[in-house]
């Protein structure tokens, strides 16, 4: 029995066929349709005449959605105002002691904080040793150069770094915590914290992994201008590239226009990486694209610039 499409591919071959066969043809077609036979038209191939589909196929409508980085900058966007979420979830951060109710304050004691001569020397890096008793004596330093001196309240020891927690005696709710990388973990001699690039040190513990790469790069992170206001962080990511470990950090910064004009928030890439045989870390700081928002409704939403 022949189908429309059958009659279709005749006519367009150009095939002769007397007056007589084409109206049974027809009629045949007719009728199975109205029996519910022939499959329907939704199986017919799509016309190239230009006419109009029948009324039972349905074009699908243009998707309004936006594409993933659309909605992920209007998320960042919308942290970067409300300022209290600077880290995405699983970013590895520490959170407050619960027993402390006044003012805490964490720095990694650095070299420009114990020095004897003038401070202005050249690089500044975090210090490091294996000894606690000179962990301790650094801190001592700094508790007296500081003009209010703190109290020691604890000593803690890992094997990563020492930690020196003192108590203000100007305010006793409020505490100082001077922390120290041993060397046998992390040795910060060859960096310089105001470069954006160039070298970040050793990694000296063993193995070395991805992971530890990552903690160390989130831990270091909290110490940056980056953990300020009008910053926050996107998303935090490991590669292996042969023998080399990259953990990049991606950051937007919120730049405010002036009043009724767009804000713009800028991306970029914090990235270390680790030579996964000798240990050698290296960082850079590079941006990656910009894009213009606008604060809505709590949120955050589209803005043409």
């Amino acid at each position: 029995m022949a189908t429309m499409k059958e009659r279709a591919l005749v006519i367009r071959q150009g095939t002769l066929m007397n007056l007589q066969s084409v109206f049974i043809l027809l009629a045949v077609s007719l009728l199975l349709a109205a029996c519910g036979g022939g499959g329907g038209s939704a199986s017919s191939p799509p016309s190239s005449s230009g006419q109009s589909q029948p009324a039972g196929v349905v074009t699908p409508p243009v998707s309004a959605t936006p594409p993933s980085t659309a909605v992920a900058d209007l998320e960042l966007a919308a942290r970067l105002y409300q300022g209290d979420a600077r880290t995405p979830s699983g970013f590895d951060v520490e959170g407050r002691p619960s027993n402390v109710a006044g003012t805490l304050s964490t720095r990694h004691l650095k070299n420009t904080d114990v020095a004897t001569g003038p401070q202005a020397i050249s690089p500044i890096y975090e210090v490091c040793t294996n000894d606690m008793a000179q962990a301790i004596d650094w801190s001592e330093r700094q508790a007296n150069y500081q003009g209010q001196y703190s109290d020691i309240a604890e000593v803690h020891g890992d094997t990563r770094m020492f930690e020196i927690v003192r108590v203000p005696r100007a305010d006793v709710t409020a505490m100082i915590r001077h922390r120290v990388f041993r060397c046998d973990y992390l040795d910060r001699t060859n960096s310089d914290l105001r470069a954006d690039a160039g070298s970040a040190g050793s990694m000296n513990q063993r193995p070395l992994t991805a992971d530890e790469l990552e903690k160390l790069a989130e831990y270091l992170w909290q110490f940056t201008l980056f953990n300020n206001s009008d910053y926050a962080v996107a998303s935090s990511s490991t590669t292996v590239n042969g023998s080399s470990i990259v953990q990049t950090i991606r950051m937007g910064q919120l730049v405010r226009g002036s009043a009724g004009s767009c804000d713009t928030v800028q991306l970029m890439d914090w990235t270390h990486t680790m030579n996964s045989t000798s240990g050698s870390l290296t960082r850079t700081l590079n941006n990656v694209r910009s894009f213009q928002v606008k604060s809505a409704s709590g949120g955050a939403a589209n803005c043409a610039g």
